[in-house]
């Protein structure tokens, strides 16, 4: 699956006062997983095929996540992808169609990480999404996973080891469509400038 490369160019990022990059982040020694670097590759599969990759450092902080899939929709077959990288508490949608990108932010783990373990991030985090965590765990790829359900939401079922979702189960529109790890990579190195946004790229109104 291709990724960003490292021949891009930072694009500097706008702090806001509450907002929070990764640097700041660390600093605190904050974490949001238990885990300093991994890379995971997904499967999709049910009602909908394709692939999902997503790779991390700085115990989550600094992301990149890319998914392509493709479904059925009134006879005709879709495709959606989805480019997305995370610096602290800003995330970024990445659109290379148009070189643009959407920007959000997003304060709950940070917040939680202020004053939680790890994991005990991810679990008031769930919960707080209307999740329950099911009495019996269960094993993917030999890693003891917590198995989160969500009555009456899109997001249906999630597996859940060290903080990351190694299996999820979610509704669009009338479609299941699960994503499963098929690979777990920890304590890697990831490619220099993988995390970085392409200079030329603007900003979405």
């Amino acid at each position: 699956m291709k990724t960003i490369q490292s021949i891009f160019v930072m694009l500097p990022f706008l702090v806001s006062a509450q907002a929070k990059t990764t640097e700041e982040l660390r600093s605190q020694n904050f974490k949001k997983y238990a885990i300093q670097s991994a890379e995971i590759n997904y499967k999709i599969s049910g009602d909908a095929e394709g692939e999902e990759f997503m790779i991390f450092q700085d115990y989550g902080w600094k992301s990149l996540r890319q998914r392509t899939m493709t479904f059925e929709l009134y006879g005709i077959s879709s495709t959606q992808t989805l480019v997305e990288l995370k610096d602290g508490d800003f995330i970024y949608r990445i659109s290379e169609d148009d070189s643009t990108y959407l920007l959000k932010k997003d304060f709950k783990w940070s917040q939680q990480a202020s004053y939680k373990q790890p994991g005990e991030v991810s679990e008031a985090i769930l919960f707080s999404m209307g999740g329950e965590q099911l009495p019996t765990d269960s094993t993917l790829l030999d890693k003891k996973c917590q198995v989160w359900s969500f009555e009456g939401k899109a997001l249906q079922e999630l597996w859940v080891w060290n903080g990351l979702v190694l299996k999820r189960k979610a509704k669009l529109g009338d479609r299941l469509i699960t994503t499963t790890a098929t690979k777990v990579q920890i304590d890697i190195t990831p490619l220099e400038g993988i995390f970085e946004i392409p200079s030329y790229f603007n900003e979405k109104k």
